[in-house]
């Protein structure tokens, strides 16, 4: 069977499922899973039970020289939610355009207060299988705290990142990786062509599509 049918057979099996939305074959779900590989002025804050005074130190003294590096990857959470079993195909998803902005709750008075600190994109092609395994993409964050957290008392700034991405990285509430919200404009490849999101999605703990 040439190209051309493989690809005609796959067209009139969708039609025949009455696939009248083409984000019907899609669905994809995102949030917030988890921070590894933190580092603040070069102080690794993974897995931490407390900082120690020197480490303390060497971030502000990094401060006080004006630059404190921010750096980790940030796990985003994403699953298919499709089956084959009801369409009578393959429904996969492959993420070909994730351009993405993250900010960042400052408040720790449990007001909303986002601050923009910095934006990606995707390196290569994302596959996401169906059936609504969770699969995990790494987006690796890099910035100057100083530069855009200035205004706020360096040991604040060490709070704030031992609660996203030290140990406190793993809890999952408004105070912790509840401070972490992504902006993007997803883009997929699917068996009817590429499909981009219509609007900008918000995604923070709990899954979005």
């Amino acid at each position: 069977m040439t190209r051309y049918m493989v690809v005609l057979s796959g067209l009139l099996a969708l039609c025949s499922c009455d696939v009248t939305d083409p984000f019907t074959l899609l669905r994809c779900e995102f949030r917030v899973e988890s921070t590894k590989d933190f580092y603040l002025a070069g102080v690794s804050l993974d897995s931490l039970e407390s900082l120690s005074s020197s480490q303390v130190a060497q971030v502000l003294a990094a401060w006080a020289e004006g630059e404190c590096p921010m750096d980790f990857t940030l796990n985003v959470g994403i699953r298919n939610p499709n089956d084959s079993s009801s369409a009578g195909m393959d429904i996969p998803a492959t993420l070909t355009d994730f351009g993405w902005d993250l900010y960042l709750d400052t408040s720790d008075d449990g007001d909303f207060d986002t601050t923009w600190v910095c934006s990606g994109s995707l390196g290569s092609p994302f596959e996401v299988p169906e059936g609504g395994e969770t699969v995990i993409l790494p987006l690796d964050v890099a910035f100057d705290a100083f530069a855009l957290l200035g205004s706020l008392d360096p040991m604040f700034v060490i709070d704030l990142a031992l609660a996203i991405g030290g140990i406190d990285s793993d809890i999952r509430d408004p105070q912790h990786l509840g401070r972490l919200y992504i902006k993007t404009l997803p883009e997929f490849d699917t068996p009817l062509g590429p499909i981009t999101y219509p609007s900008e999605l918000l995604i923070n703990l709990d899954w979005a599509d």
